[in-house]
């Protein structure tokens, strides 16, 4: 059997504050899971995963774990 084609990890970091951001920029912090400066998850890169990366990309770091 074939073996499935694996899905990437990404850690992603929180490098900037989310004081007097936008309402949703901060919900889409908290929604990654993140809930304090400099911390870090780590999330498979799935297509909602990136889009919620791309809308916050500006405070955050992101890198490829494996």
């Amino acid at each position: 059997m074939a073996k499935k084609s694996e899905v990437k990890k990404v850690r992603v970091t929180q490098k900037r504050s989310g004081i007097g951001r936008q309402e949703g920029h901060r919900r889409t912090i908290r929604a990654l899971g993140i809930k304090r400066h400099q911390q870090s998850v780590v999330h498979e890169l799935t297509p909602a995963i990136e889009g919620m990366i791309k809308k916050i990309s500006y405070m955050v770091e992101v890198e490829e774990v494996e």
